[in-house]
């Protein structure tokens, strides 16, 4: 092989190595403009409430981990509970266009809650037939959903999307949002939410 040959060679092979890593940069910071895009934003945050499940899929639970205080004896000690859940998503915003596949995580650390409910100690005098077991019921009358913070991760990449939809939204719909995805967890792992705002559903309030 003569030397005009070889460096040609070795310059194309230069030339497809460089255009597959920028074919890759330009695939991610094509992700990260849609994501940081408000308009599909708020479009993800009312898909998401509106229950449209063809649109977003769960691929898997990264992280579901809850700790604090809900079971005390005395209800008026329980007073805080942190959390960590985290959701790898694919999102059709587009059914011309391929999917985003993003994490979706929740933080919370120290969250303010107050608990209520009823105990019944029985009666376990006279006979068996006569005995009352006890019986109980706990839930949670108050949740101050605002401790929880809600990220957006790009896939294998550890930088944060500013989610500024989610933080220009009105405080009813960002609690809507965070129920959306966490009330199942929380429930399961812990009590039964009777807050308030447990009323509030997305047809009655103007956003979406």
């Amino acid at each position: 092989m003569n030397k005009k040959n070889f460096i040609r060679i070795i310059n194309e092979e230069i030339k497809n190595f460089d255009f597959l890593s920028n074919d890759e940069f330009n695939k991610e910071q094509e992700t990260i403009d849609l994501l940081q895009n408000e308009e599909l934003q708020k479009q993800f945050i009312c898909d998401s409430l509106l229950n449209k499940r063809d649109k977003i899929k769960i691929l898997k639970i990264t992280e579901s981990q809850i700790s604090g205080n809900w079971d005390e004896s005395d209800s008026e000690d329980a007073d805080k509970l942190s959390l960590e859940y985290g959701l790898n998503i694919e999102y059709l915003y587009d059914s011309t266009k391929k999917p985003l596949i993003f994490n979706l995580s929740f933080h919370g650390l120290n969250i303010h809650i107050s608990v209520n409910g009823w105990y019944d100690a029985g009666n376990w005098g006279g006979t068996m037939a006569d005995a009352i077991e006890p019986s109980g019921e706990s839930w949670f009358d108050d949740f101050d959903w605002s401790g929880i913070d809600v990220i957006l991760y790009l896939m294998n990449n550890d930088d944060n999307v500013q989610f500024k939809a989610f933080k220009d939204a009105p405080s009813k719909i960002q609690i809507l949002f965070i129920r959306e995805y966490l009330q199942n967890f929380i429930e399961n792992q812990t009590l039964e939410l009777r807050t308030s705002e447990m009323k509030d559903n997305i047809r009655n309030i103007p956003y979406c």
